[in-house]
């Protein structure tokens, strides 16, 4: 398990994402990404290939944790079956000073790298209040399922990433409780398992 240092220095990598909503900054090949729960996006891009920027891009979407959103992005696949969504930075063409202020964003702190984690382990979740705590995860070869968190899992962590011992990202943080909700959830799943729901092409990016 990485220690609380490493872990508090992978808190940058966290940003806010919508109303009440998280996301976490990955590596990509021309540019760092952002990974999050898909029910954390204002609207879903409608289900075509050829759709326009408008469409798929998202105003004042984005900021650093804890901060109200400013940042444009745009949508670069998302499952509503499993919760998970990738974005990038708007149009640089076309919405060039949003671009930038994209790039701002993710380039100010830490980006994950990514794993597959084995079918029982040991994992970390980020709360409310930015702190790490454990718990624990496993799968099936789908999606991540949590249980004995050494913390309440609350509605707002929705987006967060979940970290595992050597502090890549495994999953999407998913199920949460209900925000004011006073029961303490120390379970939940199905969570997304990024081996298992990000499309092949992010991959390709990751081996070039």
């Amino acid at each position: 398990m990485p220690d609380d240092r490493s872990l508090n220095t992978m808190t940058s990598a966290v940003i806010t994402v919508g109303e009440g909503g998280r996301g976490f900054v990955v590596k990509g090949r021309y540019h760092r990404l952002v990974i999050t729960a898909a029910h954390c996006l204002p609207f879903l891009p409608p289900a075509i290939s050829f759709s326009f920027t408008e469409e798929k891009t998202y105003q004042d979407l984005l900021a650093p944790l804890g901060e109200q959103p400013s940042i444009w992005a745009e949508c670069m696949f998302v499952d509503c079956i499993a919760d998970i969504a990738i974005l990038g930075p708007p149009d640089s063409q076309n919405l060039g000073d949003q671009s930038d202020a994209y790039e701002e964003l993710v380039d100010a702190g830490e980006a994950f790298e990514i794993s597959n984690p084995t079918r029982k382990s040991r994992a970390s979740l980020l709360s409310l209040e930015n702190q790490w705590f454990k718990c624990n995860v496993q799968h099936l070869g789908g999606p991540l399922w949590i249980s004995d968190a050494a913390a309440s899992i609350e509605g707002g962590m929705s987006g967060s990433p979940i970290v595992a011992k050597d502090g890549t990202a495994i999953g999407v943080m998913c199920t949460a409780g209900g925000i004011g909700d006073d029961t303490v959830h120390t379970q939940g799943g199905p969570n997304p398992r990024l081996f298992g729901n990000l499309p092949g092409w992010y991959f390709e990016l990751l081996r070039r």
